[in-house]
């Protein structure tokens, strides 16, 4: 890898940055999702104020995605690929008003991939293509706003969610029970038995893909929500998996000050972590502290985070969904006794043809022990990325999304440069 790359990747977030300076004064929608940060108390879907028929309510939704990823490193082998597939996503509607199925079959298919560059996690080892029926559940709406659903499902919550950051997105077997609230009280606990991972088209138990081989532990979970207003939220979520460990989280998010058209809105969240029974993958406790100040006006936003891990292990998250606010493109920054910071900006430039087009960027710089049995290589992790969503005609819903990322180590410690570039482009459209 040339040094020129380093300047190149800070000169593209730079360019964002002037183009945010310049356009204070425009009243333009913000766009940004960093699939790493999205994770919530998600309230299951058991809400349907029409009442259709369980037939005049069925959908078919096909929603393909092209990926292309490669990973340029300066020692370590490179991972580079391009996949074609998505997902079909079938749903009844609400049989007697109480059931409603639910199915989706997901697919990776290879396009471009080498043998010498596996590693792209777009395809199961090899690489090798695959076809999964990911999920396949059925809701009982015991009331108005309050349900089970069991089977194979998804789940958006910290520390156990979908991570949709590939072609196929992490599916769980398992049951859950909660309730929908806009606003007030929501709650949502459960069991999780497997987890098929995004690379993989098996489901194996919960404390096996922890690292826990041989074993067949599952998941309780329990976590509610407390939405005060519209803008002020208050969550926190307990999980165990038996004999493996424990993890509690909780996070509070609100305006702070608001003057005109600025906006300034705080976040909080904390995670502790534990071994617990037998100490499957080792005896540890943990824990990560996160906080970000996000300001905004009009189609400009900027940010500043900063998050520190306890220094005697670093943060487990086998069941995806990493949540820390300076989790970005290829780090969470979250290992033993790292110490993180983050500064970045979001941009929306409006309409551009068809669609609109945002951008938004990172610089992430994380410190860890330079000595003992938790020493690993300092990082800086510089990304940009640019959206763009098309609105209207045939493409409606479409949306093109491109990434860069540069990863500085210190080589001292063992570290790796590298890139990391990525395409993905998605769609869905309805076949009923």
């Amino acid at each position: 890898m040339s040094i020129h790359q380093v300047p190149f990747g800070i000169s593209l977030l730079g360019l964002q940055l002037s183009f945010i300076a310049s356009a204070m004064a425009a009243d333009t929608q913000v766009y940004e999702y960093e699939p790493n940060q999205q994770s919530d108390i998600v309230p299951l879907d058991v809400q349907d104020t029409e009442r259709r028929a369980f037939l005049d309510d069925t959908s078919l939704i096909f929603k393909p995605r092209s990926y292309y990823l490669d990973r340029d490193r300066d020692t370590n082998p490179d991972s580079e690929g391009w996949a074609l597939g998505g997902a079909l996503e079938y749903k009844s509607g609400w049989w007697v008003d109480r059931l409603r199925l639910g199915a989706t079959l997901y697919t990776s298919q290879k396009l471009y991939a080498p043998s010498d560059k596996d590693g792209t996690l777009l395809f199961k080892p090899g690489p090798e293509s695959f076809t999964t029926l990911g999920e396949l559940n059925v809701t009982y709406r015991f009331s108005e706003n309050h349900g089970i659903r069991a089977g194979r499902q998804r789940f958006g919550l910290p520390y156990l969610g979908s991570h949709d950051i590939r072609m196929v997105p992490n599916t769980f077997q398992g049951v859950a029970i909660g309730s929908v609230a806009s606003e007030g009280f929501a709650y949502m606990a459960g069991y999780v038995d497997k987890i098929k991972r995004k690379n993989d088209d098996d489901f194996i138990s919960m404390s096996e893909a922890a690292g826990a081989e041989g074993s067949n532990k599952g998941v309780y979970f329990a976590g509610a929500r407390y939405q005060l207003t519209e803008r002020i939220l208050l969550e926190g979520i307990y999980q165990r998996t038996e004999d493996v460990f424990d993890t509690f989280f909780m996070k509070a998010e609100g305006p702070l000050y608001r003057v005109n058209d600025y906006k300034i809105k705080g976040f909080l969240q904390y995670t502790d972590q534990s071994s617990t029974g037998d100490n499957l993958i080792g005896d540890f406790d943990t824990s990560l502290l996160s906080a970000k100040l996000e300001m905004s006006k009009g189609p400009v936003s900027w940010r500043v985070a900063y998050s520190t891990t306890d220094d005697s292990f670093g943060i487990q998250k086998p069941y995806g969904n990493p949540s820390n606010y300076l989790s970005v493109i290829v780090d969470d920054f979250d290992r033993a006794g790292e110490d993180a910071w983050l500064i970045g900006g979001s941009y929306g430039f409006g309409k551009v043809g068809p669609g609109e087009l945002s951008t938004f960027a990172n610089i992430v710089r994380g410190d860890t022990p330079d000595t003992g049995i938790n020493a690993s290589a300092d990082e800086t992790e510089y990304d940009i990325t640019f959206d763009y969503r098309i609105q209207e005609g045939w493409a409606e819903r479409l949306w093109i999304r491109t990434r860069l990322a540069y990863v500085n180590q210190d080589e001292a410690l063992g570290g790796n440069d590298f890139v990391d570039f990525r395409i993905i482009i998605n769609y869905d459209f309805g076949l009923l």
